[in-house]
């Protein structure tokens, strides 16, 4: 039974679309509310078991489908929570780590029930900018999805462990040595076993990066046709440009640490500063000037907003930086925000 002041028809109402905004406030109030979060896991697992068949078959088949609709959950929430930042990012995150997939069950596995045709399906999973998403997948492999990023995967993923990458994702891969796991990504394919790693590659980005926390990988590279065997503590970067991989011994704690909430940097220069910063907080960074003499960060950010980040930054790095805010562009559209980093030292 729920607990004292959870209302689950209402819990209900919102995901059949039959809400009004009074509604809306309270999905957001129990969120948030730390006292509610056994009743609410407690009514959604409910609600999970009584969507789905008793056939046995039909069960397997939709394993695949329990988290298709996950984009269309955190997509509705950014745009209803966009003009409440603060209060979003804390919300979305306790949806991402812990109820959304449940949810997503709640929400999605009766239309598939329904319009199931026996075709071929893909299951795409999304993470909006500001947000983390946490994973499960149907072999049991789980992970976490940074800000705008996203993976796909056909029906079969049983049978055929493949996916694509859009973005960065960390895997803590199920080992079957007769089904191999890959990721494949515009200019790497990636595979393992059992394994956990790190794969960033953004459409928007330069660099490709790969590292391996456990276990052993493949990498493989589409413009040079080569393959790696990683290592534990192996990092990948690829670049786009001159089309050339390099390899090193890192720490790879500061490559994972984003699906805890950290951001950090160990010895990191600037233009690996602006990357990461820049997908952080989904802004465009531009550095001007030289900056081959500026020296290199040593920091972990847990909660700082933007601007405390970048005053930092002024003070470690010897930098000046310009905010300059989002522009409309001719579609209705907003554009980033933008930072402009420039160099004190002449």
């Amino acid at each position: 039974m729920a607990g004292i002041g959870f209302d689950s028809e209402k819990i209900d109402k919102y995901f059949k679309g039959e809400y009004s905004d009074k509604d809306a406030s309270y999905i957001d109030e129990v969120f948030c509310d730390n006292n509610k979060e056994a009743d609410l896991k407690h009514h959604l697992l409910r609600q999970f078991y009584e969507l789905l068949p008793e056939d046995g078959e039909d069960k397997k088949d939709l394993d695949h489908i329990l988290y298709k609709i996950h984009y269309e959950i955190n997509t509705k929430i950014a745009d209803r929570k966009g003009r409440k930042f603060s209060r979003f990012l804390t919300w979305s995150a306790r949806i991402a780590g812990m109820i959304i997939l449940p949810f997503a069950i709640f929400w999605g596995v009766k239309g598939y029930l329904n319009n199931n045709s026996g075709k071929e399906t893909w299951v795409e999973i999304k993470a909006p900018a500001w947000t983390r998403a946490q994973f499960s997948l149907p072999d049991g492999t789980t992970g976490w999805l940074n800000s705008n990023s996203s993976i796909k995967y056909g029906g079969n993923f049983k049978i055929n462990r493949q996916l694509n990458l859009d973005g960065e994702a960390f895997f803590d891969v199920t080992k079957d040595k007769k089904k191999p796991f890959q990721v494949e990504t515009d200019e790497m394919i990636v595979t393992a076993l059992g394994t956990r790693f790190n794969i960033a590659s953004y459409q928007n980005e330069n660099i490709v990066e790969v590292v391996l926390e456990e276990g052993e990988v493949v990498c493989y590279n589409k413009g040079s046709n080569k393959s790696y065997t990683m290592k534990p503590n192996d990092f990948i970067s690829y670049d786009k440009t001159f089309k050339n991989c390099k390899v090193e011994v890192v720490q790879t704690e500061k490559y994972s640490s984003w699906k805890e909430g950290k951001l950090v940097f160990r010895n990191d220069p600037l233009d690996v500063l602006a990357r990461r910063l820049g997908r952080w907080y989904n802004i465009d960074i531009e550095i001007r000037g030289d900056m081959s003499r500026q020296p290199r960060l040593r920091a972990t950010f847990i909660d700082e907003n933007l601007e405390e980040v970048l005053k930092l930054l002024e003070l470690s790095l010897q930098i000046i930086y310009d905010i300059e805010p989002p522009q409309i562009r001719v579609d209705g559209s907003y554009s980033k925000t933008k930072v402009i980093l420039r160099s004190k030292i002449k």
